[in-house]
């Protein structure tokens, strides 16, 4: 919320200078200056807070020393009146060659795990990502924004908190923004699960769902077909158990329990009961070792796991 002595909020300002250097850059399409605009009208605050960011780029000094294209012409361009007001706009010119640039000249790097393989990233910020099993994640870090573009499996996000350099994670058409977080997602086919480990986090798709908030502790499931789904608790230590290489079931149905264990091997469940699948199992087990797992599943449950390569099926068998 704005204070008295400042008339706009940390959130409004990193919009403003979002917004500041989206519109200097060649790529700018006609829809986005329109967009601007209604954004700039909507109340005192968006006008105070653009104008603050027009005095930050003019102020930051040390742009000039950096090797940017065209910042030379910038810096040797002489005022037409020697006034205060155009060398500003000079210190703005040159400031404003090198944001952009500094923007769209940032590298995008990929990362990715194999199938049971996991990985951390630490990122420059001193954010962290934990990857999951046969991941793929792309990461953009510039100068007003780190962005990060989930496009298969699971990792969990640990964000170093900067004002003015927003943090998201962009899953399908939903975008999901840091509010100071550690945040989980899960991408399936079209949606994804979030779930919100400490802070929150903001999301939207830029249609039905716009800046929801979701909480610590609370997980939602989103569909792009239909939306958000219901807010639920979670347990922290169970969804994060992967990052240990421990999968935890609690009362999970047995389908539930072999879909997740094919994420981590090359492998096929099979029934030979469709009701056999409905059978839960509770436990704590090794994600990387699939042996053990088999011998505990017979030992918990009344079945036996027959396997043929790649193929595993399951079979109701009586126990004595």
């Amino acid at each position: 919320m704005a204070s008295s002595s400042q008339p706009y909020s940390a959130r409004q300002l990193k919009q403003a200078i979002e917004w500041f250097v989206r519109l200097q850059s060649e790529h700018c399409a006609e829809q986005d200056r329109l967009l601007f605009e209604t954004w700039l009208a909507k109340n005192d605050s968006h006008r105070a807070a653009y104008a603050e960011a027009e005095r930050v780029w003019a102020g930051m000094d040390y742009l000039k020393s950096l090797p940017v294209p065209g910042l030379a012409e910038a810096r040797s361009a002489k005022p037409r009146r020697s006034t205060a007001a155009s060398l500003a706009i000079v210190l703005l010119t040159t400031a404003l060659l090198t944001g952009t640039w500094l923007e769209y000249s940032a590298e995008t790097i990929h990362y990715a795990t194999r199938m049971g393989e996991r990985r951390r990233i630490e990122l420059a910020d001193n954010s962290h990502i934990d990857l999951n099993t046969d991941s793929r994640i792309s990461v953009k870090i510039s100068l007003l924004q780190r962005k990060v573009v989930l496009t298969q499996g699971e990792a969990l996000f640990d964000v170093k908190h900067t004002v003015l350099r927003p943090f998201t994670v962009q899953v399908g058409d939903l975008s999901v923004r840091d509010v100071g977080t550690r945040f989980n997602i899960r991408k399936q086919s079209k949606g994804a699960t979030i779930s919100v480990l400490a802070g929150e986090v903001e999301l939207s798709n830029g249609q039905g769902v716009i800046n929801r908030h979701l909480i610590a502790g609370k997980q939602q499931i989103y569909q792009e077909t239909s939306g958000l789904g219901q807010a639920e608790s979670i347990e922290a230590e169970t969804l994060t158990a992967w990052v240990n290489g421990q999968l935890v079931f609690k009362h999970t149905p047995l389908h539930e329990v072999t879909a997740e264990l094919e994420r981590y091997h090359p492998v096929h469940f099979t029934f030979s009961d469709p009701k056999l699948a409905q059978n839960t199992l509770s436990g704590t087990f090794n994600a990387d070792d699939l042996e053990p797992f088999l011998h505990a599943l017979e030992t918990i449950l009344p079945v036996q796991a027959k396997q043929n390569g790649r193929q595993i099926q399951l079979r109701r068998v009586s126990k004595k």
